[in-house]
Order: structure tokens, then C-alpha cells, then sequence
């Protein structure tokens, strides 16, 4: 083929292609939006969705707020929150339903002009210029195969419809009008969560211990190069309290304070007029029984199943500095012992009648930008949150030991027969070989002359019973008899003994169990509680102890507080800042 030949037909093959892309690029200009009036949009099962990502402009307007729930393996993680554990059957069940099957009322507009109007402009590529005005949600649902099944931008509520929104598929211009259920678009983290933490059963609360202090933790580089924590304490006071449930009361084990000119501890005991504040204890009781989390951060790796620090941990500066920035530090509380994790505003341990103890220490606030800004605006704080670090640990000494009755000794000289189940299976043993013919012979013979005898012996002890009867009541005791009746006693009081002391070596194996299944559910993270939380569970020795109610008139009238503090005894006064 000669070169004018070959260009000829390279020239026609484009026109062909050019020809062809017109018709292809033609083929929307057919498409009328209007023939999707009627039309559903996202039609799928409820079940199909194993992922869903939501992202919105952020209340501050100058960043985005995603939120992400998935799964994998037939287990729903968090991507968005470093893959925490959600709980997020229901609720994703409760998203698509908000989805699926939506008919298109109407068409609203063909092209993007009017996405500011409608609030339908893209959140992922949209300009953020501190608000969100004209910006619409994303939602994003995926099948098992990571098959888009929404892929949808929502935008304003049509004036004067309520229920109905503007929305459109991301790759589309097109704005349709449906009736939607944005509710169920949660972004609230609580929502995906199991959020009850401890998850304890508040009526098996054994004891409570509170230690009211702040720290101001720092860290220092030592001579060889090691991070060191340095620590400069405000203790204020320590609490162990007992509940009875018998009474539904608490009654008090310990109460220390510190004193405020020697830093050193002095017992505090109730004065006459004194008694614990029930009230605030019952609050203490319930925020226990449901401790809400608001959020949760991944933890450094490095410290031991027990959430201990390691002694290598303070060689990784990050690590340190993770827990420094919340309100933590490794510290060596014992000489020669291993390092324990020290918060800056307290703890509390709750001990179950099982062993199991909850170690709750409290750390630094905990705020983002968007939580300063609505932080400002509420001059009581309540949006406010606290870090909180959380581990388990077994305490062996609580669990109540059974009460063994003692078993009576056997007469001297007596011996207590081997176990006759025992025995009885040994006797088993020895008489299981087959019988000869003769000796089959002889067990005839011998039984026949038995029946014999016991028939004899049946006719004279007819004769004999009335008399034995009326002779009974003087027969001298049977030392055969007691000692029977002795072997059983001892019998009884044993297998009991052994019953109490199994269900205890169960109760123990149990509690260690759920021990360590608790520090693998709490191992990997920071957990961030709500200050009102906080304050209802770490009490100081003020709100702890009250005047009895006779005698609150002589408090009013002005009874001096024992530390001469003007300020002491007083209710409500805030908690976790130095006095």
C-alpha cells in the first residue's frame, strides 16, 4: 500500500470514529429528565449495604465531617474512628430504609446552575468558606462486592413540603425531588456504638473507692536520654465505701483527707451530725450502671494486656507524649515496681462481688476546634468532655469465702469404710467373671436352702415382732447404728463443703475470665466521657458527707467548718481544679 493510500485510510477510519462519537454523544440529548418522574431511585434490599460514608460541612464551616461504618468478616467497624467495634445492624438497617425505593416527585432543575440554591453542591469537592450555605450531605452506600448503591447529594428541605428534600447522584447535574428520611442519616458516634461501657450489673456493686486529686504532669529528659514524668499532686481526699444490699445503704470504710498544710493524711471520720450523702451516691451508682461514651481514640501501642506501661514503653517519645496530651503518665508508684498509669484529675475503682474491679482514671479535657466554638457559647460548659482511661484488674479478697460447716470427728478408734460407691464398683469388678456349671450348681443349691431359712426366720420373727416392739423403747443404744449414722452426717456436711467450695473456685475462674475479656475490649483506646458524667462520678468528700437532717438549720446558722476553710463544706463546688 503506498504512504497517499495508507493516509486515505487512516483519514476515513477517523471519520468513522468521529461519526461514531457523535452519535454516542448525541445519545443524552434524547434523555429527558422528566421520563424519570415516577421513577424509583436506589432500589436495593435493606440488606445490601455493608458500608456507608456520610460527609458534611462541619458546624464551623471550615472542614469536613465524615463518618464511616463498615463490614468486614461479618464484623461492623468504624473506619472513620480508627476501626472501633460498632454495633451497627440495626441503625444501618435504619439508614437504608431512609433510602431505598424513593419515588422522584418532580424534576427540579437540569443543570448545576442551580445547585447553591438547592443546596445540592458537593461537599467532597466544594469550596469551604467557613459555612456550609449551599452545601448538601453525601451519602455513599456499598454492597458486599464494594458495588456503589447510593451515591447521592442531599440538599434543602422544599419550602412548604416537609419530608420532601432536592437531591441528586453525585455524577449528575440533575435535581430531583423525593421524599427522604435525613433522620435516619445518623453521624453521632454514640448512635453506631455499644455505648453502655462497663456494661456491669449495678446491684453486684461490692465496694467503691474514689481518690480526689490533680496532677500537673510533665516530662523531663533524664541524664540518659529517657523521658521522665514529673508530677506535682493536689490530693484532696480518698473514699472506700461498702453497699449493703440488704439495707440499700453505703456505709463507710475509709475516709481520708489530706491536709492542706502538711500534704499529709488524716482520717476523717462522720461526726456525730454527719452522715453519707445518699443521694449523690445513688447518682454515683447510675452513672456506673450507664456510663455513656461521646467519642474514643486509638491508644499508642506498648502497654501490657493489663494496660500497664511496659518498662521499654517510655523509650518511644510519641507513646509517652500520646498519653501526656490526655491527661496521663507512666509513673513507677512503688519502688522496684512495674510503671502504672497516673491521670491528672483522679479515679475511681468499682469493685463487683465477683472480683472484678473497674479502674476509671480520669484525664484532661477534651475538645476539638468545633466543641471550643460551641463550648463559648454555653457558659455552663455542659458540652464539655473529659478523657478517660479504663482497665480491669481481679481483686481475689472481695470475693466472699464460703463458711464451712465442720465435720465431726469419728470415735477413736473407728474407721470410716472406704467410699462404698467405691467400693461397690470394686465389688463389681471382682464377682463380673461368668460362673462355672458347678459353681451355678452350688448358688442353686444354696439359694433354695436360703429361701428355706429366711421363710423359718420370717415365721419367728412374726412371733418375736410384738415383742421386740414393746422392748424397743428400753433396748440400749446401738453403737453399730450411731457410728452409721455419724459416717453419714459426715457424709453430708463434706459434699456440702465441696459444693460451696467449687461454686467458689468457679466464682474466681469466672472473674479472672472477665477480666480479661473486659482489658481486650478496652485495651486499644482512649474513651472520652461528657463532663456531667465525670462530676457525677468522681465526688469529693464534700458532696460525699452531709449534714443530718436535724442539724442542717445550726449549719446554716454559721457552725465554723473543722479545717477553718471558708469554703469547705459547701455543695456543688466544681470538681477537678485545685482549691
Amino acid at each position: 500500500m503506498s504512504e497517499s493510500s495508507k493516509s486515505l485510510s487512516f483519514l476515513a477510519a477517523g471519520v468513522v470514529s468521529l461519526a461514531a462519537a457523535y452519535f454516542v454523544s448525541a445519545g443524552p440529548s434524547e434523555f429527558d429528565p422528566a421520563d424519570k418522574v415516577g421513577q424509583r431511585l436506589n432500589e436495593f434490599e435493606v440488606d445490601e449495604p455493608k458500608s456507608l460514608k456520610i460527609v458534611k460541612v462541619a458546624a464551623s464551616g471550615t472542614k469536613l465531617d465524615e463518618f464511616e461504618v463498615a463490614e468486614q468478616a461479618g464484623v461492623w467497624t468504624i473506619p472513620s474512628k480508627q476501626g472501633y467495634p460498632a454495633d451497627a445492624t440495626e441503625q444501618m438497617a435504619s439508614a437504608a430504609t431512609g433510602l431505598i425505593n424513593r419515588e422522584i416527585l418532580r424534576v427540579q432543575a437540569k443543570t448545576a446552575d442551580e445547585h447553591a440554591a438547592l443546596g445540592v453542591l458537593n461537599p467532597s469537592t466544594a469550596e469551604l468558606k467557613g459555612n456550609n450555605e449551599g452545601v448538601g450531605t453525601r451519602v455513599v452506600m456499598t454492597d458486599a462486592e464494594d458495588k456503589t448503591l447510593v451515591d447521592l447529594v442531599v440538599g434543602n428541605e422544599v419550602k412548604d413540603s416537609p419530608g420532601q428534600y432536592y437531591v441528586r447522584n453525585a455524577n449528575q447535574d440533575v435535581v430531583y425531588v423525593v421524599a427522604l428520611e435525613p433522620e435516619k442519616l445518623a453521624t453521632d458516634f454514640g448512635q453506631w456504638i455499644e455505648d453502655d461501657l462497663l456494661k456491669l450489673d449495678p446491684f453486684n456493686i461490692s465496694q467503691i473507692y474514689i481518690n480526689d486529686y490533680s496532677a500537673e504532669m510533665s516530662l523531663a529528659v533524664s541524664a540518659n536520654g529517657r523521658l521522665v514524668p514529673q508530677v506535682s499532686w493536689d490530693r484532696r481526699g480518698q473514699m472506700r465505701l461498702a453497699y449493703d444490699n440488704k439495707d440499700a445503704k453505703w456505709r463507710p470504710l475509709e475516709l481520708v483527707a489530706f491536709s492542706r498544710q502538711t500534704g499529709e493524711p488524716e482520717p476523717r471520720p462522720l461526726a456525730d451530725d454527719e452522715e453519707l450523702n445518699e443521694d449523690v451516691l445513688r447518682e454515683l451508682r447510675n452513672g456506673l450502671d450507664d456510663l455513656l461514651i461521646v467519642d474514643v481514640e486509638r491508644k499508642p501501642t506498648g502497654l501490657s494486656a493489663d494496660l500497664k506501661a511496659g518498662d521499654d514503653f517510655l523509650k518511644d517519645r510519641a507513646n509517652a507524649e500520646s498519653l501526656a496530651e490526655r491527661g496521663f503518665a507512666p509513673v513507677r508508684i512503688e519502688e522496684g515496681g512495674p510503671m502504672e498509669i497516673l491521670s491528672s484529675e483522679g479515679e475511681a475503682i468499682c469493685t463487683m462481688r465477683n472480683g472484678v474491679e473497674y479502674v476509671l482514671r480520669f484525664g484532661k479535657l477534651a475538645m476539638d476546634s468545633d466543641a471550643d466554638a460551641e463550648a463559648a457559647a454555653d457558659a455552663s460548659g455542659g458540652k464539655l468532655n473529659r478523657y478517660l482511661f479504663v482497665s480491669a484488674r481481679f481483686n481475689e479478697k472481695v470475693v466472699e469465702r464460703p463458711e464451712l460447716k465442720d465435720v465431726p470427728p469419728l470415735p477413736e478408734g473407728a474407721d470410716e469404710p472406704a467410699d462404698s460407691d467405691a467400693a461397690a464398683d470394686a465389688e463389681g469388678d471382682e464377682t463380673s467373671d461368668e460362673p462355672t456349671e458347678d459353681e451355678e450348681e452350688e448358688e442353686e443349691t444354696d439359694d433354695s436352702d436360703s429361701a428355706e431359712e429366711a421363710d423359718e426366720e420370717a415365721t419367728e420373727d412374726d412371733g418375736d415382732a410384738v415383742g421386740e416392739d414393746a422392748a424397743a423403747e428400753e433396748k440400749p443404744a446401738d453403737p453399730e447404728a450411731e457410728l452409721e449414722a455419724l459416717i453419714a452426717e459426715r457424709k453430708s456436711i463434706q459434699a456440702e463443703n465441696d459444693r460451696l467450695l467449687d461454686r467458689y473456685q468457679e466464682t474466681l475462674k469466672e472473674g479472672r475470665k472477665t477480666v480479661d475479656e473486659l482489658n481486650e475490649r478496652f485495651g486499644d483506646w482512649y474513651y472520652v466521657i461528657s463532663e456531667d458524667v465525670y462530676k457525677q462520678i468522681h465526688l469529693s468528700l464534700d458532696q460525699m458527707i452531709k449534714k443530718k437532717a436535724g442539724d442542717k438549720a445550726d449549719a446554716a446558722a454559721g457552725s465554723a467548718p473543722a479545717d477553718d476553710d471558708p469554703l469547705s463544706g459547701l455543695p456543688n463546688l466544681p470538681l477537678g481544679g485545685k482549691q
